[in-house]
């Protein structure tokens, strides 16, 4: 039994700390997540809240299908969601995904402009080609992870993945994201 699933049973039997402890572990994550679907520190700290939230809420009826990571993932994706349909703010900030070798002055500018350039792609990517590349680049998530935070079959995430990045290397001109 993994340490996740010994937090959650220990709370179910009534120890209110080893919830504490679980949010604890995730808390990080759960807000890196929130803030690349959303794009804006802010709106990531309200997801963030009612995703973990809604998370010890329905903790009761987390069936261990999954990992609790991967369900907590999906927990977040669906308020995340739902949170930007309210606000109607639909951005995705991408932080550090072009390297930079400290040449100068001129190669900051220009590695600075192709990350705003990505940044924007990836923004105009349909929502769930746009999910797929930030759960499998970003979260580092496998296919079937991402299939079940997304909520699809693996073959489904596969071909959003897939598409969006044929897309963001047509557009980008120079093929800079890296296909993993």
């Amino acid at each position: 039994m993994d340490e996740d699933s010994k937090l959650i049973d220990a709370y179910l039997c009534g120890d209110e700390g080893a919830v504490e402890s679980l949010i604890k572990k995730y808390q990080k994550e759960v807000y890196s997540l929130s803030y690349r679907v959303a794009g804006d520190m802010e709106e990531a700290k309200d997801i963030t809240q009612k995703a973990l939230i809604s998370a010890v809420t329905e903790l009761r009826n987390f069936k261990k299908k999954s990992s609790f990571k991967t369900w907590l993932y999906r927990i977040t994706v669906n308020t995340a969601l739902n949170h930007m349909r309210g606000n109607s703010l639909i951005k995705v900030e991408l932080t550090e995904t072009i390297q930079s070798s400290d040449q100068g002055p001129v190669s900051h500018l220009i590695i600075k402009e192709r990350e705003r350039h990505l940044k924007s792609l990836l923004a105009s990517l349909p929502h769930r080609q746009r999910l797929s590349v930030i759960l499998r680049l970003y979260k580092d998530l496998s296919v079937a992870e991402t299939a079940a935070v997304m909520g699809c079959s693996e073959g489904a995430v596969k071909a959003h993945y897939h598409s969006a990045i044929k897309k963001l290397k047509k557009s980008f001109d120079g093929g800079y994201v890296n296909e993993n």
